[in-house]
């Protein structure tokens, strides 16, 4: 049941929205943090063998259930240990970033709101969720990058074409996380304002007073492909290991004043779907139990 002495903040993305940044911020300080009754896990920890969420917890979702180790509530206690405030980071938790094989998606994310009912089901305990949105073109030409350096290697049309942006509905993934049962407060922010509200969003993960332990570390962790790697991946893929392709362009080639970074949108499908961007984040503003963070006023 849950306790009004320990509660759990639980950041779950989205994927390419500065999310590596913020946990390696995280990381940084986790052992001040725990000094202050703050434990941080993030994917160092769950991507670690054996210690995925859903795995941890023994979580029921779909047709192949997990078993845990041990119970759920002995997990959370184990991960607690003395603390006050558990804060959890895992992207891949609400779902994969691009379909593995390649095939089309209609929606990303369609589960999120079964995965966290089912872990605050499972644990006994309400969840504060938050999660990070972005511009639907940059986010997919940032997932397109992270696929070909994955070593799965299409043309950026054939990506496009089962990648809509209709695909991301940001509007639909927060409703369901605030239908989910076991959800406390929602807590949105754009991608494009980060920076700027960094400090709102470590103030509600680990409180107000735990702020000078939080470093700000260098902010690009995950650099995507210019132009011309892309280029280049598409031309060596026919003959050779897709595996590295994208990490050697990525090191030849690096974005930057000589090379651009990718854009596979023109201007036409950039506008478009920064209409129904603002159309999304307006009606994310009008839900009730949801906060968005925003700067504040220059």
């Amino acid at each position: 049941m849950t306790s009004p002495s320990f509660s759990i903040a639980f950041h779950i993305g989205a994927h390419k929205t500065a999310t590596s940044h913020l946990q390696r911020c995280l990381s940084k300080a986790s052992e001040g943090l725990a000094a202050e009754g703050v434990r941080y896990y993030g994917p160092q920890y769950f991507r670690q063998r054996r210690h995925a969420i859903h795995g941890l917890f023994g979580l029921r979702t779909g047709t192949n259930p997990k078993v845990a180790r041990r119970s759920p509530t002995d997990q959370l206690a184990i991960m607690r240990k003395d603390g006050h405030r558990l804060v959890l980071s895992e992207e891949n938790f609400i779902g994969p970033l691009n379909d593995p094989q390649g095939q089309p998606v209609a929606k990303r994310y369609e589960k999120a709101g079964a995965h966290l009912t089912s872990l605050a089901q499972a644990i006994d305990h309400d969840l504060d969720i938050f999660v990070s949105v972005r511009r639907p073109t940059a986010y997919l030409n940032s997932a397109y990058c992270q696929m070909l350096l994955g070593g799965l290697i299409l043309p950026f049309d054939v990506y496009k074409a089962h990648n809509p942006l209709s695909s991301i509905d940001w509007f639909e993934l927060i409703g369901q996380l605030r239908a989910a049962k076991g959800v406390g407060q929602v807590v949105v922010w754009r991608y494009e304002d980060y920076t700027q509200v960094y400090p709102k969003i470590i103030a509600g993960l680990v409180g107000q007073t735990q702020l000078p332990h939080i470093p700000w570390v260098k902010r690009t962790i995950n650099e995507g492909l210019s132009a011309a790697a892309v280029a280049q991946v598409l031309a060596d893929s026919a003959d050779e290991d897709a595996a590295q392709l994208g990490y050697t362009a990525r090191g030849a080639l690096p974005v930057g004043a000589d090379y651009p970074a990718f854009d596979g949108y023109t201007a036409a499908e950039h506008a478009a779907g920064d209409e129904v961007y603002l159309a999304q984040l307006a009606a994310i503003a009008a839900l009730e139990g949801v906060t968005i963070l925003r700067p504040d006023p220059a």
